[in-house]
C-alpha cells in the first residue's frame, strides 16, 4: 500500500512537471510551431534519457523537467529581444543544442553524476549557492550576444549568431554537467522540502480558506440583497449605476476582501460603502490572525517533534549500551 502510494506521488509529480513544460511551450511558442515541437520532443527525449542513465532518482528527472520549462521561457525572451526574424526551424534547432550537450555531458561523466544523484543530500547554504556558479558564464554569453547583436549583423546573419551563441552555451553546459547535476539535485530537494512543509499546513490552511470563503459568501449575499431589495442604485459598473448579480457580487466580494480594488465595480451609496469598509477590515484582520495561527501551528509541531526526538535518543543510547554489554 505504501509503495503504491509512493509510486502514485512520483507519477503525479512527473505529470505536473510535464504539464508545466507543455504550458510554457504553448505560451512561448504557440501550437504547431517548430519551436513548440522542439521544446516538447527535446524535453521528452532528454527526460527519458536522464531517467535511463540515473533510474535511482525520480527527483532528478522532475527538477530537470522544471529546468527545461524555465529555460524555454528565458530562451523565448532572448529570441524575442534579439532574434525576432530568425526562421522558426532554426529556433527549434538552437533550443535543442544545450540540452543535447547536457545529456552528452551526463553520459561521459555518468559515474560522477550518478554518485551525486544516487545519494541526494541537501547541502549547506554556501554549497547550494555554489551550485549556481555555472549560470554565470551562461549569463555572460547572453549579455555579450545582446551587446554585440547589432555589430555582428554586419559580418554574420542572425541565424549564425544565434547558433553560435547556443553552441557556446552548450559547451559550457557540457563542461560543467556535474555542477548542473548538483544544481538539479539541490533544486529537487528544495522542492521536496517545500512541499513537505506545505503538506503539514494542510489542516490550518483548510480552516483558514473555509473561514475566508464564508466571509466572501456572506458579504456577497449582503451586496446582492442590497441590490435586489432596496431602492436606488448602490453600485456603479462601467459608469452604469445598477444592482449586482450574484456572480458580480461574489467577484466584488473577493476583490474587496483581498483589498485589490480593481475599480470596475464601485460602491456609490453610503450603506454600500459601509459594507465594503467592514469587509476590507474583516479581510485584513483575518489575514493577520490567519498567518499568526499558521506560524503558531508550525512552531507547535516543531516543538512536539523535538520533544519526541529528545525522548527517543536516550532509549537508543540505552539499547546500544545493552547490545554492547551482551
Amino acid at each position: 500500500m505504501r509503495g503504491a502510494r509512493r509510486l502514485l506521488t512520483e507519477v503525479s509529480r512527473v505529470a505536473l512537471s510535464l504539464a508545466f513544460v507543455l504550458l510554457v511551450a504553448i505560451s512561448t511558442a504557440g501550437i504547431a510551431s517548430p519551436l513548440f515541437v522542439a521544446i516538447l520532443v527535446s524535453a521528452a527525449l532528454a527526460i527519458t534519457t536522464i531517467g535511463v542513465l540515473f533510474p535511482v532518482s525520480q527527483l532528478f528527472s522532475i527538477a530537470f523537467a522544471n529546468l527545461i520549462a524555465v529555460y524555454a521561457a528565458i530562451f523565448s525572451v532572448f529570441v524575442e529581444k534579439i532574434f525576432g526574424g530568425v526562421d522558426p526551424a532554426i529556433l527549434g534547432v538552437a533550443f535543442c543544442i544545450p540540452l543535447v550537450f547536457f545529456v552528452v555531458g551526463c553520459w561521459f561523466k555518468r559515474d560522477e553524476v550518478r554518485a551525486v544523484v544516487a545519494h541526494p543530500a541537501l547541502r549547506s547554504q554556501r554549497r547550494v549557492f555554489g551550485a549556481f556558479a555555472w549560470l554565470l558564464p551562461v549569463a555572460i554569453v547572453g549579455i555579450v550576444v545582446l551587446s554585440l547583436s547589432q555589430v555582428v549583423e554586419r559580418f554574420a546573419s542572425s541565424e549564425q549568431l544565434l547558433l553560435g551563441a547556443m553552441v557556446m552555451i552548450g559547451l559550457i553546459v557540457l563542461t560543467v554537467s556535474r555542477d548542473v547535476a548538483i544544481f538539479l539535485v539541490d533544486t529537487g530537494l528544495l522542492f521536496e522540502e517545500f512541499f513537505f512543509r506545505v503538506s503539514r499546513l494542510a489542516i490550518p490552511a483548510f480552516a483558514f480558506l473555509t473561514f475566508y470563503s464564508l466571509l466572501v459568501i456572506l458579504f456577497a449575499a449582503a451586496y446582492r440583497l442590497l441590490s435586489e431589495y432596496s431602492d436606488g442604485p448602490h453600485f456603479q459598473i462601467a459608469t452604469e449605476p445598477r444592482g449586482l448579480s450574484i456572480s458580480e457580487a461574489l467577484y466584488f466580494s473577493i476583490v474587496s476582501i483581498s483589498t485589490v480594488g480593481y475599480g470596475d465595480i464601485v460602491p456609490v451609496s453610503s450603506f454600500a460603502r459601509l459594507l465594503v469598509s467592514v469587509e476590507v477590515i474583516c479581510g485584513f484582520m483575518l489575514l493577520i490572525f490567519g498567518v499568526s495561527e499558521l506560524l503558531e501551528y508550525t512552531r507547535e509541531h516543531r516543538r512536539i517533534r523535538e520533544e519526541r526526538a529528545s525522548r527517543t535518543k536516550p532509549k537508543a543510547k540505552r539499547a546500544a549500551r545493552t547490545s554492547r554489554s551482551r
